[in-house]
């Protein structure tokens, strides 16, 4: 019997997982890898991930690359091999990285040698045309948004002199406050960067009463700073799904009220663990940061500086 795209998918995940999880996993990573590999076969996008796998394994091998944006949410990215980072180590959601249509591979790509994997991936999508929706899959992969502004560009590969050679400084044990700082300190939420530098240095926090939301709060010393915050909140304490979580917290990042308002009154119309006013106290909470960082992009950022150096002009 031959093994069809999804089949084949599956092999290359089942290998990955052993590769990054070993032989046993736990519960929460087999759950994480069967409902994005759902996902993924029921959304259609096999091929996607199929051609991010053989594109950067033929034509990146020792072309550095770094995984960006949403990309390091992806369990199944991680492990394909396209990504460095543990999802879920670092708390992200694989929901914010899917949910996209469709998703969006981008990755910082070796400045000088650039259009040496371009190139490549454009020879090997060709050679597989009999098999594969190319142009869709370079819509994907490949793929040059329209202008966003003067001069600008927005690429799902950006040529990156930062990743001109290896540097490989061993990461430290914690790294929280890095990640923080790059996710707050932007002009419109300085005010929340420099609280939370109070409270790291010992102001207290007033919690909130609400164990759980008390707890997801607690990394970031009581201040929503990321995107997952708000997932953790919808999904742990408004028991929404997953990619519903995620239209909720688009909307409330995009301003859009009238949405907003219609998906409070649902949440609030169906409350099961709290009373009205502890939701109201969990809902202020939730919006009160509409510029809140994707965790995912600061966690990339700021580990890619101990993976890879500057090279510096002679």
């Amino acid at each position: 019997m031959e093994m069809t795209h999804t089949d084949l998918l599956k092999k290359l995940v089942g290998a990955g997982v052993k590769w990054r999880y070993g032989e046993k996993q736990d519960n929460l990573t087999k759950r994480r890898i069967v409902w994005e590999m759902m996902y993924i076969i029921n959304e259609g996008y096999v091929d996607y991930y199929l051609m991010a796998f053989w594109v950067f394994r033929h034509s990146a091998r020792d072309i550095n690359y770094w995984a960006r944006g949403a990309v390091p949410s992806s369990i199944i990215c991680y492990c394909l091999g396209l990504t460095e980072i543990d999802p879920i180590k670092y708390g992200l959601h694989s929901e914010r990285f899917v949910n996209d249509e469709p998703p969006k591979f981008q990755f910082d790509i070796e400045a000088s040698r650039i259009e040496e994997f371009k190139k490549g991936a454009d020879e090997f999508l060709q050679a597989n045309a009999r098999d594969y929706d190319i142009e869709a899959i370079k819509t994907c992969l490949l793929r040059e948004d329209v202008e966003l502004g003067k001069g600008m560009r927005k690429t799902y590969l950006t040529p990156c002199e930062s990743l001109s050679r290896k540097h490989e400084r061993p990461l430290p044990e914690n790294i929280d406050d890095e990640i923080a700082s790059y996710a707050l300190n932007f002009p419109d939420t300085k005010d929340l960067f420099d609280g939370y530098v109070r409270r790291k240095e010992g102001e207290v926090w007033e919690k909130t009463g609400i164990v759980m939301l008390d707890e997801i709060l607690a990394p970031t010393y009581g201040i929503l700073a990321y995107q997952e915050q708000m997932l953790d909140i919808l999904r742990e304490i408004f028991h929404v799904r997953a990619i519903e979580a995620n239209h909720i917290r688009l909307a409330i990042q995009r301003g859009e009220t009238k949405q907003v308002e219609a998906y409070k009154a649902e949440l609030f119309a169906n409350l099961k663990d709290l009373t009205t006013e502890e939701a109201e106290k969990v809902w202020s909470v939730l919006v009160s940061n509409p510029r809140a960082f994707l965790k995912a992009a600061s966690v990339s950022q700021i580990i890619e500086k101990y993976k890879f150096e500057m090279q510096k002009p002679v």
